[in-house]
């Protein structure tokens, strides 16, 4: 017979339950409650997890919306201060590419409708010159237009005209140089504004190119009083010489219809940089003398003479000028004709091999870079033209005229036409003409700032070791290395 404890033991587990449940409902009631709450608890975690992005990526990005925003890149250096001191980057304000200079720097919106250019190929030279440190400016300057053409974008200063320098392969040495050269031509600046001696309007104009083409105008905190100085020459004198631009009333003779281009091209930058109304009339009168000098053939000649046979190497410096007019805005009568036909010389005058020849058919090296750079100013058959072009200079530098400053070959000249010829065709052709250049002109500077006399023979003052001499060798030395960002390539 079982006992009373085993029987108990024998008790089903389900009845057991039962029997403690019902004796404490009150600890039941309180068990299933916090089971509902862990239940319900879990599945709003787990909800959240499956519908939630977290707050942070694990790449590094603050997550806004479906958008991930990644840590600003770190931008380029400007070229034109000590790699010793730190760098204050300082964002200018522009819309689309905008312009200036490197020191002195300015903001602006752009518009331009510079010819088709195939799209140069980046160039790894900036990483070779080891930028990165090289200081930006904390000072924008300013002065400069809000309508600038796109063409002019990267003459921006600090961030905007770094880029376009590393860009198209500007380095820090050629930037230094350029700064070296403007420095020294700040101090052998006239009294009166104006440089040089015999020709004093050319170089003028050169040298208020120069700053134009660093973004310099007469509101810039180092070159300001400077760019004033010489444009308030050129506004005087022109004025009184009724808008001849050799500044005087006689003919306009040989150096004269060289002179009057250059200081006419130098003040169309100027009012499309600035929009200054003051220089509107000067201009006009000026552009309307080389409308109207223009010879049948479309070309220009020494003392703006109307006979046949035009000469390339005047007809280059009028172009350049009636493009800077163009850009202008002011719809100057004739400008556009004017270029219209002066397309129809350059076509005239180029050679069998690409070249172009100073007043017949030709293939001369020194006249190529101005052919193909002025095609690109304007309209043409420019993959025909242009390419010919190029390809002729190119090989004519390495079989004939290397670039070597103190080489017997040397010419400023052709380089100067040369070097924008081949940035605005860019590719290879840029490649190559950068790798040969920019090294060999910004060695050849003097520790005072301006450039010595070359090796070689050419025509006007670079022979000369007189102060026009040293201003022209300085102003197209500069303008040459300038090219990374004065004037930049469009598909436009």
């Amino acid at each position: 017979m079982e006992t009373e404890p085993e029987q108990k033991k024998k008790v089903p587990f389900s009845v057991w339950l039962q029997e403690k449940l019902a004796a404490s409902r009150f600890l039941t009631i309180s068990l299933l409650l916090h089971v509902v709450l862990v239940v319900v608890g879990g599945s709003v975690v787990l909800f959240k997890q499956a519908v939630e992005p977290p707050d942070f990526e694990a790449a590094g990005g603050v997550v806004n919306g479906d958008a991930v925003a990644q840590a600003p890149q770190e931008q380029p250096p400007d070229l034109s201060q000590p790699t010793q001191q730190a760098a204050t980057p300082d964002q200018p304000q522009i819309s689309a590419p905008s312009v200036s200079a490197i020191t002195s720097t300015t903001s602006m919106a752009t518009n331009f409708t510079m010819s088709a250019a195939p799209v140069p190929v980046a160039v790894k030279a900036i990483g070779e010159a080891k930028m990165v440190g090289a200081a930006m400016p904390t000072n924008l300057g300013s002065g400069l237009s809000k309508g600038l053409p796109s063409s002019m974008a990267g003459r921006a200063g600090g961030t905007a005209r770094s880029m376009a320098a590393m860009k198209m392969g500007g380095k820090e040495k050629s930037e230094k140089a350029v700064m070296q050269g403007l420095r020294w031509l700040k101090q052998v600046q006239s009294a009166d504004g104006s440089w040089g001696g015999g020709y004093k309007p050319s170089m003028t104009g050169l040298a208020i190119l120069c700053f134009l083409g660093h973004g310099e105008t007469p509101e810039s905190p180092e070159f300001g009083p400077t760019v004033k100085k010489a444009l308030d020459w050129v506004l005087e004198n022109g004025t009184k010489s009724q808008g001849k631009l050799m500044m005087n009333n006689g003919a306009f003779g040989a150096p004269g219809s060289y002179q009057h281009a250059i200081v006419a091209y130098a003040i169309g930058e100027y009012y499309t940089m600035t929009k200054d109304e003051r220089y509107i009339p000067l201009l006009k009168q000026a552009i309307q003398y080389i409308v109207d000098g223009q010879a049948p053939d479309g070309g220009w000649q020494y003392d703006y003479a109307k006979g046949p046979d035009s000469d390339t190497s005047v007809s280059g410096w009028q172009i350049q000028a009636l493009k800077a007019a163009h850009l202008t805005e002011l719809k100057i009568p004739g400008v556009d004709e004017a270029l219209d036909k002066a397309m129809v010389n350059l076509k005239r005058v180029q050679g069998p091999k690409g070249g172009f020849g100073y007043r017949k058919p030709a293939d001369s090296y020194s006249l190529t870079g101005v052919g193909v750079l002025c095609t690109y100013f304007w309209k043409q058959d420019r993959d025909k033209v242009v390419k010919n072009g190029i390809e002729f200079l190119l090989k004519e530098t390495d079989d004939h005229y290397p670039v070597k400053y103190k080489g017997d070959k040397a010419n400023l000249y052709a380089w100067y036409y040369n070097t924008q010829a081949c940035l605005m065709y860019g590719g290879s052709a840029w490649t190559k003409w950068n790798r040969l250049f920019q090294d060999e002109i910004s060695s050849a500077q003097t520790s005072e700032g301006y450039w010595p006399v070359h090796g070689g023979k050419e025509h006007g003052p670079a022979e000369q070791d007189s102060m026009d001499g040293k201003v022209y060798r300085t102003t197209l030395c500069v303008l040459m290395l300038e090219v990374f960002y004065r004037y930049m390539p469009t598909t436009k």
